[in-house]
């Protein structure tokens, strides 16, 4: 065997010849190794195929170039192994036209393929982890220039890649800030990785700060370029620049108050002392910053002091003493404030506080002797002191009272809230005045008040406290409630006997003054003429009109007497409504009336029954005598609330109406008729209605237009 033979037989390569039309005409023993077919098993054989459908057609295409005289070097396609297997192999072929055939060489490619697969899959991975980085990427070659970016980049600086590849980065950088960009690009280059922060403008975002790592880029031993990375910080130090805000302001704000402070950590260091305690205390800031204040305040001289401020520190409690510092010789008002840092201490100058309640308490021997009950109270309004007299008139003691605005305590539904608004008026111009107020005792009494009201001023002419004397007026305003009833009831009394005297005058005058004229006309006619006969029907009807106005006057009288004996009770208004509908229900039928009624099914009033019956039957009778001819009657009922608590009954009807311009004041008066074309109706009922809805002491509004109809308002408490 010749060298050529064995190596062919040898080689790990598969050699074979194709001819023109694809048939596998020789193919060496490496075809056993690669294929698992022995060399017969393929020769006489189309190549095609043994190949995988999926590399068919490009093993097509790559055999007509070869075909045609091109060679091919390196092509790969995919064979399938007679145990079913794929295997991967890498081609080179060429045409001899002499022997008209296609030589060919073979060798597996699976590894070179996986190989190239693990390559691909771990740039992939790269470009992933590269492309979406949410920090800012980029790449610059030995020059400076841009090589590659990231989404991240493009999207912070609003710029496509082609506008960036190719350019230094001076082209998105401020100047001052590519010159900082230049100089770490060159210290990369020398083999360092840098890190500063880098602040840029934003189309979108305005002005952003970076936290910038800049480092080389190596690759078999040697720096191909360098990558930047940058992470937006511009929210970090947005944070700390408020935190630093914040903290000034906080400062501004402690050195303002004008209460002294001292913060204290847990330690009982001094962590805080603002100007008005370092004025006061005469305490060094610099120098007590960060002590321990039972060194600049020994406990053993201070111990009333630390009694509190462990109380608070142990408890979490605030505390609220007064105490005096006796190296200042000036008395303290101090709050202690706990938390979990430490302990907030505000404190003031009290004395000249202490020495007016001292003077208040020698004060007080003289007001509690006064029966008239005396409130003091700072300048906010909170209690102070009262006397004894002040809690005989209201009941509550000074601990009930104390700190508290008597306001809170002493008001109730029927103050007056005009008279509080001036009270609260007066009080802020600072002047004396005097006041009468309905307040309510402990045990929730009317009491009606008398106060007089002056403002205590200090040196500075600013008010310090307030003092009143109040006095109980209650008798004097209820002499005052009864003269009014009683002028109330004069005038009601009053307006009844210029009915009355109306009535006199006019409906019982005329049938008064017929009858007699008629009586004497009868004696002296024969009782067997036709005369006769008509004026006796003459008379008999104005005996009748006289015995209907005494009916009438009857009527009134007993609404009138029933005011002061009137009882109440739990009346449910729709039901009572729909007892007046009962007893006109034949009427109501025969002319078709639709009656609408919106009133709860349970909804009770504190009423007098046949006061609402009578209401609500003249009501209904006065849309049936005025109902229109042109359509059908329509009665709307409804009753709510008003939000000040009274109860409105609005009752509607779509009649004739009338005039109510042309009306004026006697709409509601007996005997006024305002449809002189109306056969019935003598001007009784809307009286009547008028009459009851006073009794219950409420109030009747009309409103109504001519040929739209009639709506009646009944307000009652």
């Amino acid at each position: 065997m010749d060298i050529a033979a064995k190596i062919l037989k040898y080689s790990p390569d598969m050699y074979c010849c194709i001819n023109r039309q694809g048939y596998i005409v020789k193919v060496s023993d490496a075809c056993k190794n690669l294929l698992g077919y022995a060399p017969q098993e393929l020769e006489g054989k189309v190549y095609i195929d043994f190949v995988a459908p999926e590399s068919r057609k490009t093993s097509r295409l790559e055999a007509k170039k070869v075909l045609q005289g091109h060679q091919s070097n390196g092509f790969e396609n995919i064979y399938i192994c007679k145990n079913g297997n794929p295997v991967s192999l890498r081609w080179t072929a060429q045409w001899v036209e002499e022997e008209q055939l296609m030589f060919c060489s073979a060798r597996n490619a699976t590894a070179l393929v996986k190989a190239r697969q693990k390559a691909n899959d771990n740039y992939q991975r790269y470009r992933a982890l590269f492309d979406n980085n949410p920090d800012v990427v980029f790449l610059e070659d030995l020059n400076g220039k841009i090589t590659e970016v990231n989404h991240a980049f493009c999207n912070t600086f609003a710029l496509a890649k082609e506008e960036v590849i190719g350019k230094v980065a001076a082209t998105f950088l401020s100047p001052e800030m590519a010159v900082i960009n230049q100089k770490s690009f060159e210290a990369a280059l020398k083999g360092n990785t840098l890190r500063f922060d880098l602040c840029c403008q934003a189309t979108e975002k305005g002005l952003i700060t970076f936290d910038v790592v800049k480092f080389p880029v190596v690759a078999q031993g040697q720096i191909q370029g360098v990558q930047t990375i940058a992470k937006d910080i511009t929210p970090i130090v947005r944070s700390f620049e408020t935190i630093t805000k914040q903290a000034q302001k906080l400062n501004t704000i402690f050195e303002s108050i004008t209460d002294a402070l001292i913060m204290l950590d847990k330690d009982w260091k001094i962590v805080l002392i603002n100007s008005t305690a370092e004025s006061i205390l005469c305490l060094n800031r610099k120098a007590n910053l960060g002590k321990d204040i039972r060194e600049v305040y020994p406990p053993h001289k201070f111990e009333h002091f630390y009694s509190h401020y462990t109380y608070a520190m142990a408890t979490g409690k605030t505390v609220h003493f007064k105490a005096f510092f006796q190296e200042k010789s000036m008395w303290m008002e101090i709050k202690a404030f706990p938390s979990r840092e430490g302990l907030s201490i505000y404190f003031n100058d009290a004395t000249e506080k202490v020495k007016a309640q001292q003077e208040l308490e020698r004060l007080s021997l003289v007001a509690s002797r006064t029966d008239n009950g005396v409130v003091i109270t700072d300048a906010a309004g909170n209690t102070e002191w009262i006397n004894e007299g002040f809690t005989q008139l209201t009941g509550y003691t000074l601990p009930e009272m104390q700190g508290k605005k008597p306001g809170a305590l002493l008001q109730g539904p029927e103050t007056n809230k005009q008279t509080l608004k001036l009270i609260r008026k007066k009080l802020k111009q600072g002047i004396y005045f005097n006041s009468t107020l309905l307040n309510y005792t402990k045990a929730g009494q009317k009491v009606w008040i008398s106060m007089d009201i002056t403002p205590i001023r200090n040196e500075d002419e600013r008010i310090v406290q307030y003092v009143s004397i109040q006095r109980d007026i209650t008798y004097k305003k209820e002499a005052e409630e009864k003269q009014l009833q009683m002028t109330q009831d004069l005038y009601r009394q009053n307006r009844d006997l210029q009915q009355f005297t109306y009535i006199v005058s006019h409906n019982l005058r005329a049938p008064v003054a017929n009858a007699l004229g008629l009586s004497l006309y009868l004696n002296k006619v024969n009782k067997d003429s036709p005369t006769f006969d008509r004026a006796l029907t003459y008379l008999h009807k104005s005996i009748t009109q006289l015995d209907a106005v005494l009916k009438d006057i009857n009527t009134i009288l007993s609404v009138r007497e029933s005011q002061d004996v009137l009882t109440s009770e739990q009346v449910v208004l729709k039901d009572t409504f729909m007892q007046a509908c009962t007893h006109l229900q034949e009427v109501l039928q025969s002319c078709n009336a639709q009656i609408e009624v919106d009133i709860p099914d349970k909804l009770k009033f504190n009423a007098n029954h046949t006061s609402l019956f009578s209401i609500f039957y003249n009501l209904l009778s006065n849309a049936i005598k005025f109902r229109s001819e042109k359509r059908q009657l329509q009665v709307h009922v409804r009753v709510y609330k008003k939000p000040k608590g009274s109860t409105v009954i609005c009752f509607r009807d779509n009649g004739i109406g009338f005039d109510v311009v042309k009306a004026g004041n006697n709409v509601f008066k007996l005997y006024k008729k305002f449809h002189h074309e109306a056969t019935s109706g003598r001007g009784l009922g809307l009286f009547l209605v008028k009459t009851h809805v006073e009794v219950m002491g409420g109030s009747i509004d009309v409103k109504s237009q001519i040929n739209k109809g009639t709506e009646f308002l009944i307000y009652l408490p």
